[in-house]
């Protein structure tokens, strides 16, 4: 086999670990806020549209990344970080007006569709339509008590408030490390905890390079989707 080529190949295939660094930038930033959506990431980033989409289709390609849509929009997810029930749960709660209701169950344990309506000054046939999602997405219990039906955090609610939802597993990490591991010498771990990890990457014939990856609090995440809907409704 020709020299040249395989060379060509390799570089190429250390450029698709991670190795370019708007790649590196993307994979960070999804990671950090799973389920952003396409323009979520242009605004972020702020760079051109045409070379984000390729980045993150090969993101996709080589596995690191996946997408599903939801309510209209494309979403993007790191691979292996969560399950799909929660990836699904984090979705639902990037309308603004789904983390309202949620939040208010949260705080009001056996609250009912009229006090949320009332309370939050939303229309009842939109909190009947958020309960219903919420519900399916297990983040609620819907529960009846004679007439009256009351709503309860659910499994995932509970799992989602105490944090367990918004981890670094053992599983993400080894996934990430042996995806690391396809065409580079040796990710080595710098620093690491339940929300973060620092890695150092060291590569044949290249600079090392260094990855971090911060997951932030989910409430953070909400207030800006929420905050950013409001702007765009006045």
């Amino acid at each position: 086999m020709n020299p040249l080529s395989t060379n060509k190949k390799y570089r190429e295939k250390r450029l698709s670990l991670l190795m370019h660094p708007m790649r590196r930038s993307i994979y960070q930033l999804v990671c950090e806020t799973p389920g952003s959506y396409f323009y979520e990431i242009v605004s972020t980033l702020a760079e051109p549209q045409g070379t984000l989409s390729w980045h993150l289709r090969m993101l996709e390609k080589d596995g690191f990344i996946k997408s599903q849509k939801f309510g209209g929009k494309r979403l993007f997810y790191p691979k292996m970080l969560r399950s799909e029930s929660a990836e699904r749960a984090f979705a639902i709660l990037k309308n603004g007006t789904a983390a309202k209701v949620f939040d208010h169950i949260i705080n009001n344990p056996g609250c009912y569709q009229t006090e949320i309506a009332e309370k939050l000054s939303i229309h009842h046939d939109t909190v009947r339509h958020h309960i219903l999602r919420l519900s399916e997405a297990e983040l609620i219990d819907v529960i009846r008590d004679g007439r009256t039906v009351k709503y309860f955090p659910g499994e995932l609610g509970k799992e989602l408030i105490n944090g367990s939802l918004n981890v670094l597993t053992e599983r993400y990490i080894r996934f990430l490390i042996d995806k690391l591991e396809e065409g580079c010498m040796s990710p080595e771990i710098i620093e690491r905890d339940l929300h973060s990890i620092s890695l150092r990457i060291e590569c044949p014939n290249s600079e090392d390079i260094s990855l971090k990856i911060q997951l932030g609090p989910w409430e953070t995440t909400l207030a800006v989707e929420e905050e950013e809907e409001e702007k765009k409704e006045s």
